[in-house]
């Protein structure tokens, strides 16, 4: 990647690029010269100088009476792509705080169910604690002798404690498997009541929670790409609910 590219990358304009590589390779300069070395007219030399003294990557000085300026170590680049990649974090960060108003606001004009989509163990965790923020109870089918390890352990301590604190219960429908008995077993500790199905009969090969308008299906079976869907839309909501009660009150 030429210079040029990289520094525009992040975020230099063409002319903030030109005269920073322009004081890299012929030292301090006036304005008049970097108006000859660079193709940036010299009435807008000094914006541009400003703009870059303002990320740190120039300085001004005299050289006798004249104004110049100096081009500061390439290392500050650093500190400026660390810069911007903390700002893309705190904006993605405030953005998912602001993302369930949003999606309100759409489904207002439109009656098209709001899909997400979250990828591997960091997008799972993502789709359970969200089934956490409606405060209701949860509806779960899910078989627990195929997850995925790095998901059970998060999902056994740091996602159940954090449900249990929110005093949010949970109906499951269990597929038997070798974990089964241990998932039962905790269930008035954990406020959950379990019943359970064969597994030979009915393999679940992917979680479904029901909570509040919303649908997860959370696929976690080890050795397979982890990942989370959220279904944002009442009526869906409303026909898995029923079809899990209709299930619940046969078994």
């Amino acid at each position: 990647m030429q210079p040029e590219d990289l520094l525009q990358n992040l975020n230099l304009s063409a002319d903030q690029t030109a005269v920073y590589l322009s004081l890299l390779r012929h030292g301090s300069q006036s304005a008049g010269d970097l108006a000859k070395t660079t193709k940036v007219k010299r009435t807008y030399v000094y914006s541009v100088c400003k703009e870059l003294i303002k990320l740190g990557l120039v300085k001004i000085g005299q050289v006798g009476k004249t104004t110049a300026f100096t081009a500061n170590s390439p290392d500050l680049l650093l500190n400026l792509s660390e810069q911007q990649q903390l700002a893309v974090r705190i904006a993605k960060t405030n953005l998912e705080n602001v993302l369930p108003e949003l999606q309100n606001l759409f489904r207002l004009t439109e009656t098209k169910p709001v899909i997400r989509y979250f990828e591997g163990l960091d997008g799972v965790k993502k789709t359970y604690l969200d089934t956490i923020k409606t405060g209701q109870p949860l509806l779960s089918i899910v078989e627990t002798s195929k997850v995925d390890q790095n998901v059970y352990d998060w999902v056994t301590t740091d996602y159940v404690k954090a449900r249990i604190k929110a005093n949010i219960s949970v109906r499951a429908i269990v597929a038997s498997g070798e974990k089964t008995e241990i998932y039962t077993s905790l269930d008035e500790k954990e406020l959950r009541a379990s019943k359970i199905v064969p597994k030979q009969k009915f393999p679940f090969e992917n979680e479904i929670i029901v909570y509040g308008e919303k649908v997860a299906i959370v696929k976690h079976k080890r050795g397979t790409k982890l990942l989370g869907i959220i279904i944002d839309n009442a009526e869906i909501a409303t026909t898995f609910r029923s079809w899990f009660e209709l299930t619940w009150v046969k078994l």
